[in-house]
């Protein structure tokens, strides 16, 4: 009898950069974008290419948490890469663990319809004082905004950030390690589950990207008020 070997599903590996979702390339192909970046520590110029976009949607069916060490640089990358099926497309967004794209999606984390398909819009934010601007992150399910879950009214039993008498400075850190003990106890969990009911497990393999934390010279365009977005569906 016959045989035919099963082709591996490829994933497409996506990162929250420029005010926008960023598809990397290991090399250059017809029609894609071709960005300059800065290495922060060697202070390299490199040529990027890949693509931008501004929405991402579909079933989440895993969060996969990722500690490691470049031995090279001695640096540490830790964070959660949440998997996302459409149709026979695999995504995987990088979520660091200091990104503003974890953060927001620990806060309304709880409220989302794990059965039902997410949405995910990036833009440029606010600007605060002399500072850039800030990455803007809707989700959104049918539609609706995803609210928070973990609000300063109502916090849920996420505890309360803590202010230094001294400088004023406020210190988010225990509060953030409390909202990622929740993803990895409860959320993760509820998405495992959720996914193996509706017969949508991630089975894919693919070869991740290099990791790098360049950034682009220059800024996007893609904004708040070109989107319709208001404070009341994003708050800063």
């Amino acid at each position: 009898m016959g045989l035919t070997k099963q082709a591996a599903s490829k994933a497409i590996y996506l990162a929250i950069k420029d005010y926008s979702i960023w598809q990397e390339l290991k090399q250059r192909v017809d029609g894609c974008e071709e960005i300059t970046v800065t290495n922060p520590k060697s202070k390299e110029v490199l040529t990027k290419y890949g693509y931008h976009y501004r929405d991402l949607e579909g079933y989440v069916v895993k969060l996969e948490k990722y500690d490691r060490k470049d031995e090279k640089s001695g640096s540490r990358y830790f964070g959660f890469k949440m998997h996302m099926v459409e149709g026979a497309d695999t995504f995987i967004l990088d979520m660091p663990y200091h990104s503003m794209i974890l953060r927001r999606f620990l806060r309304i984390a709880p409220n989302v319809d794990w059965a039902r398909p997410l949405s995910l819009t990036v833009f440029r934010g606010k600007k605060k004082g002399q500072g850039s601007e800030e990455t803007g992150i809707w989700f959104r399910q049918d539609g609706a905004t995803v609210k928070s879950f973990y609000t300063r009214d109502q916090p849920n039993g996420m505890p309360a950030a803590k202010q230094d008498q001294h400088t004023q400075e406020w210190d988010f850190k225990a509060q953030h390690s409390w909202l990622v003990d929740q993803l990895i106890n409860c959320t993760a969990p509820e998405i495992l589950a959720i996914a193996k009911d509706a017969s949508r497990d991630d089975h894919s393999e693919a070869e991740e990207p290099e990791s790098t934390q360049d950034h682009r010279d220059g800024a996007g365009t893609n904004t708040a008020e070109e989107w319709g977005i208001t404070d009341d569906d994003v708050p800063f």
